[in-house]
């Protein structure tokens, strides 16, 4: 039974074909056929039910400017064209291709022999042109690569941004530099650097060992002990593959709640294949956003119900889920009625009890800024004694956020989801390009943008 339809990418070469969404024996799949390589399937769900449940009030807002001319059809004319739904929360800047790591799975296929790093100037123009394209609230800012800590200069390419008035600040880290090094996370902090987005795969090195070609678990637990001491918050970010670090979902959770106060939730990612993977992983490693939500209530024990696990209001609700929690005193877990990314608009745009699209716009990216922040340690001395600050700190000390973001490939690639995409990546020509377009290969190791 078709459930919808949309169009899609054959994984060999990349030619736009039609396809659809298809509920079978198995659950939700999407189909496809290129005329010249055959048939494709993909598992979106093994839960038809999840699938046809998982909606969604979206309040979309286009970007500002159109960038790209529409030509060849989505995914080909990236940039934004005109075609594009939804204008960015997330920019991410890579800053390097050079890595301290070659990892089995790796977006950009990085490695120490790659050289390619846009000089601080270069870097600067393209804050200066991102400052034009953001409305009233500027982007959030991802520093990415390649490894961003292998450049010396990182703590003054945070500072430029937050100089430059960008609100929020990322860097997206494997975390060894960190770890390796005690006052980094420090110096990165006083830089202006809101957050640590940290590569966290699991809970022993069996994983790292599998994913990293390393043993990494003692570095990365001294990095977020680190990143404490220099009150620099951190998400942990699993690539999930099935077989691999699956069933380690739940001693995850348990990490987080025993480092609360330092790390402010998990960004889960189940794995998507683009750039550089075992070949075998694409047949038997896939898990689906929905397998993620439901190893989350079972490995709790229910402790977080699937129920709690919510699709995001802006871009498309098949790209991510969230849920903010509160630890309490006995240790249990319970729920806090989250602000979503932009608020679900009533059905009509022009009523009053709905917001602009600033406010949506706005609303979308404070979220991101605030979900990861750490609690004041001034409040509950001398100097700040007000019984709401009490409040607020212990709600902020003790809350955590689970999200999830499922990446396409060249298998899974939808581009209806595209369209709404709010993660883009700012290119060497100045585009904004959706993240899964910009990491898009075919099966030959092909790259459509990067």
């Amino acid at each position: 039974m078709i459930l919808s339809e949309t169009t899609s990418v054959c994984p060999v070469c990349l030619k736009r074909v039609k396809a659809a969404y298809v509920r079978n024996a198995d659950g939700v799949r999407l189909e496809k056929t290129c005329e010249a390589h055959g048939d494709f399937s993909c598992l979106a769900a093994a839960d038809a039910a999840d699938f046809e449940r998982w909606d969604a009030a979206v309040a979309n807002v286009p970007p500002k400017d159109v960038l790209s001319q529409t030509s060849d059809g989505c995914p080909h004319d990236c940039g934004p064209c005109a075609n594009h739904l939804q204008t960015a929360c997330c920019v991410l800047l890579d800053v390097t291709d050079r890595c301290d790591q070659r990892c089995a799975v790796c977006f950009a296929s990085a490695s120490p022999e790659r050289e390619r790093e846009p000089a601080l100037a270069e870097i600067e123009r393209k804050y200066d042109a991102l400052l034009r394209l953001s409305e009233e609230r500027t982007f959030n800012i991802q520093l990415s690569g390649g490894e961003p800590t292998v450049r010396g200069d990182l703590p003054r390419i945070i500072q430029l941004a937050k100089d430059k008035g960008f609100a929020y600040v990322q860097v997206n880290t494997n975390g060894k530099r960190i770890g390796l090094e005690e006052d980094y996370a420090r110096v990165l902090k006083e830089a202006g650097a809101d957050a640590a987005f940290l590569q966290f795969d699991g809970t022993t090195d069996e994983i790292y060992a599998r994913l990293r070609g390393e043993k990494l678990l003692e570095v990365k637990e001294r990095a977020v002990e680190n990143c404490r001491k220099a009150r620099l918050p951190v998400a942990l970010v699993p690539t999930l593959v099935r077989g691999v670090n699956d069933q380690d979902i739940g001693a995850l959770i348990r990490y987080t709640l025993k480092n609360v106060d330092v790390v402010k939730g998990i960004h889960f990612q189940p794995v998507s294949f683009f750039g550089r993977h075992p070949g075998d992983w694409r047949e038997t490693g896939r898990f689906t956003m929905f397998d993620t939500i439901d190893a989350i209530e079972r490995q709790t024990d229910g402790a977080i119900a699937k129920s709690s696990l919510l699709p995001i209001a802006t871009g498309h609700p098949l790209c991510c889920f969230y849920g903010t929690f509160l630890k309490q005193k006995d240790g249990s877990v319970s729920r806090l009625d989250a602000e979503p990314g932009s608020g679900a608009c009533c059905p009509a745009p022009a009523d009053p009890c709905c917001p602009s699209d600033i406010e949506i716009i706005a609303k979308d990216r404070d979220y991101v800024l605030r979900k990861w922040k750490m609690a004041d340690p001034k409040t509950g001395t001398e100097e700040r004694t007000d019984g709401f600050d009490l409040f607020l700190n212990h709600l902020r000390e003790n809350s955590f956020t689970l999200t999830g973001m499922a990446f396409q490939d060249a298998l899974s690639l939808d581009t209806e989801r595209l369209r709404r995409c709010r993660v883009q990546v700012f290119s060497d020509e100045h585009k904004l390009i959706p993240f899964c377009a910009y990491n898009l290969t075919d099966w030959n190791g092909r790259y459509l943008y990067r």
